[in-house]
């Protein structure tokens, strides 16, 4: 294996998992052309590193550990889901999502650190601000888009449980043809 698929991203509890799959359920029933995630794949990602030398993964472990490592700040920290919406927008979406409101600071300096971290290895930082939501769904074309549409909207005021986030993970995606499987590479303690 020359390079593994990476990603850093924060898991979810089994509730918050629940709770996020009956959405999806939800969701599905509108037919719409959607590739949704598996509840047990759900994760909020903190940075898409894409194809990485299987030779430089301990460099980047090293990185993780030295910026969130040993439990430094922001320490052990709880986000809520909130909301559901759609990239670019409901009327015509590529990506379903579910956001979050509390907590989001804690977020997004953890994915800043992580940013800052990557950079002198060659990961160039992203572009647009960082904005923590859950990918929940990918549109595969405008079959029912309308109806996908409205049941967004009707899940707009979505409240979903407080998730409690003690750990960072970097992992390993293999792509298949059934979905992804994710393999924790390492953890890092907040």
């Amino acid at each position: 294996m020359n390079s593994l698929r990476c990603f850093v991203a924060v898991e979810l509890d089994d509730p918050a998992r629940r709770d996020v799959g009956g959405v999806i359920e939800r969701l599905r029933a509108t037919g719409a052309d959607v590739k949704w995630v598996a509840p047990g794949n759900l994760h909020l990602t903190l940075k898409f590193l894409g194809a990485v030398p299987a030779g430089d993964v301990p460099k980047v472990v090293e990185a993780l550990h030295s910026a969130l490592g040993d439990g430094g700040p922001p320490g052990p920290f709880a986000f809520r889901l909130s909301g559901v919406g759609a990239f670019p927008s409901a009327a015509s979406p590529r990506v379903v999502w579910v956001g979050v409101t509390q907590g989001q600071e804690p977020l997004v300096a953890l994915a800043a650190r992580v940013e800052a971290a990557l950079e002198p290895l060659g990961f160039p930082r992203e572009s647009r601000p960082f904005s923590p939501h859950l990918t929940v769904g990918r549109c595969r074309s405008a079959k029912n888009r309308a109806t996908l549409g409205e049941s967004l909207a009707s899940l707009r005021t979505y409240e979903g449980p407080p998730v409690a986030v003690g750990r960072v993970v970097l992992f390993s995606s293999d792509l298949r043809p059934t979905g992804p499987v994710y393999t924790p590479l390492a953890t890092f303690s907040l």
